[in-house]
């Protein structure tokens, strides 16, 4: 429970996708902002006191993940509030993510002119399995980086360039033929409260942009996506 007698579950994972391990619950919210709105509510608490260390929290501004910091775009206040750095812009969605039984590890940082290789300290320097944003763009493993003790990016990087490392655990990358709409993933344990589903690196919206089929996301524009775009299915690990 969150601590308010809200009760998550996990599900047992197929074991799809190399992926070991229970797959965690994920509260999303989104929230259309009004003009220079700077508070908002997260789905579920992400600290109530009872804990020992609190829920992993993620911000996403229109799609694009924000930095956590006095000095970044935004500071969380207990037990459920996030509060930006400025302002948004009337209409902006914010999506709050809160993450049940998974911690989730980050490490930021700020490119210098031509920097390419990342190296990581802590628990994420024996991670393999990374989630890595670029301006809060999510990059492909092999495609625009690859992973080892540091994160070596494909494309040198420019100065100020902001690139954020997220340890995870599975995912596929898929891409798309010209109007396709319905994509399977390989794991078994997708859920709706389990996964994140991004088109080209920015994060689309349950239910507007997707929905779970059994188990598959299909994209609810008729058109489809063109060709070549890519879509990806991303499943939270404890």
């Amino acid at each position: 429970t969150d601590g308010n007698g809200s009760l998550s579950f996990k599900t047992l994972s197929g074991g799809g996708g190399g992926a070991t391990g229970a797959g965690t619950t994920i509260s999303t919210g989104v929230t259309t902002a009004t003009q220079g709105q700077t508070s908002f509510t997260a789905p579920n608490v992400f600290d109530d006191g009872e804990q020992a260390t609190a829920f992993s929290t993620q911000v996403f501004l229109n799609g694009i993940k924000q930095r956590l910091g006095a000095s970044n775009d935004y500071q969380l206040s207990a037990p459920q509030t996030v509060n930006f750095t400025s302002g948004v812009n009337v209409g902006d969605d914010v999506t709050i993510v809160v993450y049940f039984g998974h911690t989730l590890e980050e490490e930021f940082f700020t490119a210098t002119q031509g920097q390419k290789d990342f190296t990581l300290a802590g628990n994420l320097a024996a991670a393999k399995n990374y989630k890595v944003f670029l301006n809060g763009v999510r990059l492909r493993n092999t495609v625009d980086y690859s992973a080892s003790a540091a994160v070596v990016l494909t494309q040198a990087a420019r100065a100020g360039e902001q690139v954020d490392i997220v340890s995870d655990q599975a995912e596929d990358r898929l891409t798309a033929v010209e109007n396709q709409t319905s994509f399977a993933p390989s794991d078994s344990g997708t859920t709706s409260d389990n996964m994140q589903v991004y088109m080209n690196g920015v994060l689309l919206r349950q239910t507007e942009d997707w929905s779970i089929g059994s188990p598959s996301v299909t994209i609810l524009d008729a058109d489809g996506l063109n060709a070549g775009d890519h879509l990806d299915v991303v499943v939270r690990r404890s």
